[in-house]
């Protein structure tokens, strides 16, 4: 081979070498990209599942204790509510309200969670797959973010205000217990309705 083909032939070699190199560098960083953006997804929807972990049978079973606690009261407790039982019971019925609440919504919230990490997941796989160009991974992208966000929000909402109500409950749920316990030692009606009632419960 001459001195001049050898050249050609190692110029082009370099300019194969440089393209393909300038192509694969390309690729990765967008690669990087993506898997930058679907890391964010995935971080917000692992915060929204720390949000949601609150033990949903507890607050159903607090909010049923409360609403029975509220009527034993209305029914048996005769007397002329003191200042400070009063504004207990009215917390009360605020704690029952917040708990409804979030009874009512955590089903929702937590299965749109669900299917939000499912949509996550196979999105990544899409990517992994280079089963997806650009332009429609951002569009997808931008919906899932989107929508994440809106859950993650909603969850912040409903649980707020039980993680905020915890030591109110507690203080309170623990007075109006003594004054029903109370009542009940004086009260021999309402201590058989008490035990019919907890006949039920175990059952």
């Amino acid at each position: 081979m001459t001195k001049s083909k050898k050249e050609v032939v190692l110029t082009f070699s370099i300019i194969t070498i440089f393209f393909t190199s300038m192509f694969q560098t390309s690729c990765n960083s967008v690669s990087e990209e993506y898997t930058t953006r679907l890391d964010t997804l995935d971080q917000k929807l692992k915060i929204n599942a720390e949000l949601l972990s609150i033990d949903f049978a507890t607050i159903e079973t607090r909010e049923k204790a409360i609403i029975k606690e509220l009527r034993y009261m209305r029914k048996y407790y005769d007397q002329t509510y003191s200042q400070e039982l009063g504004n207990n019971l009215t917390k009360y019925k605020g704690i029952r309200k917040a708990y409804s609440n979030f009874i009512k919504n955590y089903p929702i919230v937590f299965n749109e969670m669900k299917a939000l990490e499912k949509q996550a997941v196979d999105l990544r796989i899409s990517v992994n797959n280079n089963d997806i160009d650009k332009p429609a991974f951002k569009q997808y992208y931008q919906t899932e973010l989107t929508d994440v966000n809106n859950n993650l929000a909603f969850s912040e909402r409903i649980t707020q205000s039980v993680h905020a109500l915890e030591p109110e409950y507690q203080r309170i749920s623990d007075s109006v217990r003594n004054v029903l316990r109370e009542l009940a030692d004086s009260n021999p009606e309402f201590r058989q309705e008490l035990e019919r009632d907890s006949a039920v419960n175990k059952q």
